[in-house]
């Protein structure tokens, strides 16, 4: 514990304390004695501004409130509870804080001023973590019962080969999966150095030393500085109480920390899946065995073994999945981040595609988070911004073309102004430049105009509060702030900074020198509306001065209570010329200076404008069926203001379809309360606190609400941590973007909603390539269950499956990812948690339906080998229990006898016959995948070039594969006629017709009972 002095233009930084006792973390300070005595100005960290006293505390996690008491103590207690705190009771301002001694025995015994950070998986971990995939342990399992029949039978090579291709392929897929998530990880760490504080609140703060109440919040109180607060005013004197984990920040920071990494629905499922696989590929091993034993008589029992369970595995275990899966992932984040959106882990998406609820922060989300001038009211006119064309502001920029009261509102906006604009590469807050445009229009009856949200123009950089920033800023639009200013600029003899007791900024211009000792003088005050009209007894118009009449009053009243309504801070303007000696020295306690009988000039509203993508993106959630949350701590007013100028709570017949919910009311809802909210299809939740947006999430998942939440702040990142999707702003605090899943680069709402649609696309292409990829298991373990069960001569060979799994079928999956979004990807409502990725109607129709259409086709094509060579089909049944081997009997059909040399050769070509007929079928089913709900016609057969590119690169592979001769008799097969590629060209037609007439019934009849069942 020490104490500090901080001052204007000073940050309460990382140890700056005498003796640097605290470095490197974060900082709470008391602050307790102003040297003048009067009440400082803090801009309070972001996360610290804008949550409110929370309620009751779940009992499943502590509640913040009750683990700080310090800002309910007054000076005299800190210096009895901290004896060794240093504290001069008699002068505090004296106070000489901590010897060095002192300070490294606290360093010693407490550690730095940092917070812990969590541990991460070393590199090796996480490579090694690639291999305990139950997907890879079956095939490490098959590629181990190669090489035990290998070795059993040195003589089969093709044995080795599959071994040696399995070890290959698995350490392959497993670095690149390594790699893509190292990178992943390695990005959130750039990230992290980009951002080292947390960003400011709005407008600054008044603090004081004086004790709060008992019950006040920590966060409610003015007497608790965090780290990064910037005083812009004053001065005091800070006692330092916590640091590190013992901080608030650091509080929150570990609520992040204990929560359990979240699983995403994507690995569950895929996981699901791939169990279902390995039982699959199990007993259907175990079958081939057990079956092919009979069948041949236990021969070679051995390699009868390693050839069931190697082939089986090798052919239900899609082994390109991971492979293709990781690449979609990679791809669609790769368009996410030219969207502004950066995925931390790249299966996260998916879920983001699946969510129904998105609860999003306000300010700098929603909004635009700059403080804009929308509207002017004096007198009879309203106005709302400014002119739109450039080339027109620019010959505006004359205060010539104005006439009053306009014309005087501006000369306040720039003189009784304490910010100041900066040029590039000078030092200053960087703010996001917008603002709102659009012509100005007198009107008769303002109380039937309402303020609208309107275009942006650049607005030059200034610094100081975003109030006056956003009043110069609208100035300089019409005039020259500068010139302005340049004329007042050695004029200014007094000025009264703004604070919240008098409510108003005051300057004193000497306006010219009279000739008998006097000098005339101009007062001129900005502020609170209803405080300088109290002052003033005139008001300015076109015409001159006029009283100020009790019309003129109604007129200012209803003015002042739209804008007031409509959730703007509302700013009025008065003047006053008057006389006085020229060596006047004005003084605040003399009151030498009109303070009453003062001229009204107008009033302006200012906010924080939405976003101009913000509306369009809420309408097409809900077109989505996205339910969108407002999370913030604004007040309820300004919140709900906003949420209408966005449409985000609107009415249904006359019923709102909306809730909006105070943050101290929260924590009190009962389930049925809860039940009530959450079925609302938006809600403002207003003042709340970190324990509250957490609370929102938890009840929003206790009923199967898949929910984004967004945040920015250390107070959201243990919301972040919990929702299902945490998405953080690229400009928000370090924690905030380690706890979330998605980091928006621009902080933009819009960017969620193009993240939901990729999330749509990728599920719906991944979808489209399972249903692709599983219709060719059959026809491969069908080359298999032939010889094993029926003993005829074997469909296909282990490499000849390995060469699609691993060739032929990675293009047709890499264009999937690439296929653009159907037309009513959008306005689909979000999948229902319980609906899982690989359905039974898609199991279905890849093993019932297509995937035994193929096999039809694949085996007719197999048959048209041996009908070629006049062999019977029927004489091929247990033939090759005896032939068909290398060492092998004499074949004989129809009178014809074979030679084993012959026997292999015409084996050969039926094997690159059932080849070629998974293959090309899957030329012609790839159209009918590319849509789940939509007609290829309408579609488009050419919106995927990349699907063209992939059937070309299927074509030639399997070209290479079947008739150079090098490559087939490695494979296993040779060239074949033209007779087996016409039935396969012949059932892939069936098949695109049935997919057609099925997608027809699916549009017409999206809900009917038995079209759902073709439905997946």
């Amino acid at each position: 514990m020490y104490s500090s002095k901080y001052s204007k233009n000073e940050v309460a930084k990382n140890g700056v304390a005498k003796n640097g006792v605290a470095k490197n973390g974060w900082v709470n300070s008391v602050v307790y004695r102003g040297k003048d005595k009067e009440k400082r100005k803090w801009n309070l960290p972001w996360s610290m501004k804008k949550v409110a006293p929370a309620g009751k505390g779940t009992s499943k996690r502590r509640n913040l409130n009750e683990m700080f008491c310090e800002q309910t103590w007054d000076i005299d207690r800190i210096a009895q509870n901290y004896a060794g705190s240093q504290i001069n009771m008699k002068n505090p301002a004296s106070s000489k804080g901590l010897t060095s001694a002192m300070a490294e025995n606290i360093l010693k015994e407490q550690g730095l001023n940092m917070l812990p950070k969590a541990k991460e998986i070393t590199n090796l971990q996480l490579f090694i973590s690639q291999f305990l995939n139950m997907l890879w342990g079956l095939l490490l399992a098959a590629t181990v019962f190669s090489l035990i029949g290998f070795l059993y039978d040195t003589s089969n090579l093709s044995g080795l080969w599959v071994t040696l291709i399995m070890i290959a392929m698995i350490l392959i897929l497993c670095t690149i999966s390594f790699l893509q998530e190292r990178k992943a990880r390695a990005w959130c760490v750039g990230l992290k150095l980009e951002t080292s504080s947390i960003t400011g609140e709005a407008e600054p703060i008044e603090y004081q030393a004086e004790a709060v109440a008992e019950g006040v919040s920590v966060f409610d109180s003015r007497n608790i500085a965090f780290n990064s607060s910037l005083c812009v005013d004053g001065e005091a004197v800070g006692v330092v109480i916590r640091t590190a984990e013992k901080t608030v920040i650091g509080q929150i920071a570990e609520m992040t920390t204990g929560q359990a990494d979240k699983k995403s629905r994507l690995q569950m499922q895929i996981r699901k899946y791939i169990t279902i696989l390995v039982i699959v590929a199990g007993t259907w091993g175990t079958g081939c065995f057990v079956i092919g034993g009979f069948v041949h008589s236990w021969k070679n029992p051995v390699n009868l073994l390693a050839n069931a369970f190697l082939t089986i595995a090798i052919a239900i275990v899609p082994c390109g999945l991971p492979a293709t899966v990781t690449s979609s992932l990679t791809l669609v984040a790769q368009r996410l981040v030219r969207k502004n959106v950066y995925l931390k882990k790249l299966d996260i998406v998916e879920a983001l595609g699946s969510a129904n609820i998105i609860a999003s922060d306000k300010t700098g989300t929603l909004t635009k988070n700059i403080m804009t001038v929308t509207d002017i009211w004096y007198y009879d006119k309203f106005i709302e911004g400014v002119p739109e064309d450039s080339s027109t502001i620019h010959e505006m920029k004359s205060m010539n073309r104005y006439n009053p009261p306009l014309s005087d509102i501006l000369t306040v906006m720039s003189v009784c102004n304490s910010s100041s604009f900066v040029e590039d590469g000078n030092q200053g807050k960087d703010r996001k430049n917008s603002s709102t445009i659009v012509d100005m229009a007198p009107i008769e009856d303002i109380g039937k105009k309402k303020p609208k949200t309107l275009p942006s123009v650049q607005d030059r950089k200034a610094i100081g509060t975003p109030s006056e920033v956003a009043l110069i800023q609208y100035a300089d639009k019409l005039i020259s702030v500068d010139d302005v200013r340049d004329q007042y600029a050695n004029k200014i003899v007094f000025e009264i900074p703004f604070n919240s007791k008098r409510k108003f900024h005051l300057m004193i211009a000497k306006i010219t020198d009279l000739n008998d000792g006097q000098a005339e003088f101009k007062v001129m005050m900005k502020g609170a509306p209803e405080a300088l009209i109290d002052r003033c007894s005139q008001m300015l118009t076109s015409n001159g001065e006029i009283d100020l009449t009790k019309i003129e009053m109604d007129k200012f009243q209803e003015a002042y209570e739209m804008f007031g309504a409509s959730g703007r801070r509302v700013i009025g303007f008065i003047q006053k010329n008057f006389r006085a000696p020229a060596n006047t020295q004005f003084s605040l306690d003399a009151e030498n200076f009109p303070t009453k009988e003062l001229c009204f000039l107008g009033v302006c509203a200012i906010m924080d404008p939405p976003r101009d993508e913000t509306p369009g993106a809420i309408k097409m959630c809900k077109e989505a069926g996205i339910k969108v949350f407002m999370v913030t701590g604004d007040h309820h007013l300004t919140a709900t203001a906003i949420a209408k100028q966005i449409g985000l709570i609107e009415e249904k017949l006359g019923v709102p379809d909306y809730a909006i919910l105070h943050g101290e009311k929260i924590s009190n809802l009962s389930e049925k309360e809860w039940d009530d909210v959450l079925s609302k299809n938006a809600v403002v939740f207003a003042r709340t606190t970190p324990e509250q947006k957490l609370l929102i999430v938890e009840q929003a998942q206790k009923r199967k609400q898949v929910i984004a939440m967004t945040g920015d702040g250390v107070n959201d990142a243990p919301a972040l941590k919990k929702a299902h999707i945490g998405v953080a702003m690229g400009t928000g605090s370090d924690v905030a973007k380690q706890a979330a899943d998605i980091v928006l680069t621009d902080d933009n709402f819009a960017s969620i909603v193009k993240a939901v649609e990729e999330g749509r696309l990728m599920y719906d292409n991944l979808k489209k390539l399972l249903g692709y990829t599983m219709c060719h298991t059959w026809p491969e373990v069908w080359s298999i269950v032939i010889n094993f069960c029926f003993g005829m001569p074997i469909g296909m060979t282990a490499l000849q499956i390995l060469s699609i799994d691993l060739g032929t079928e990675i293009p047709p999956g890499v264009a999937m990812s690439k296929e653009p979004l159907e037309g009513d990807i959008m306005r689909r409502p979000p999948r229902a948690t319980a609906k899982v990725l690989v359905s039974n109607s898609l199991l279905a129709y890849s093993y019932l339906l297509v995937g035994q259409l193929q096999s039809i086709a694949c085996f007719l094509a197999y048959c048209c080998v041996f009908w070629s060579y006049n062999i019977n089909i029927s004489d091929l049944w247990m033939s090759a229990t005896k032939s068909w081997t290398p060492d092998g009997e004499i074949f004989t059909s129809n009178g014809v006898s074979y030679t084993i040399e012959k026997q292999l050769y015409i084996n050969r070509q039926a094997c690159a016959a059932w080849q070629m007929g998974i293959v090309f079928g899957q030329v012609f089913h790839i159209f009918s995948s590319r849509t789940l709900r939509q007609s290829i016609f309408t579609h488009g057969f050419f919106t995927n070039s990349w699907a063209w590119i992939a059937i070309a690169t299927e074509l030639i592979m399997l070209g290479i594969f079947i008739y150079v001769p090098e490559v087939n008799s490695f494979l296993g097969g040779a060239p074949i006629s033209w007779s087996p590629w016409l039935v396969v060209a012949a059932m892939g037609v069936v098949i695109f017709i049935y997919n057609e007439v099925r997608k027809y019934y699916i549009r017409k009849y999206p809900k009917n009972k038995i079209v759902s069942l073709f439905k997946w």
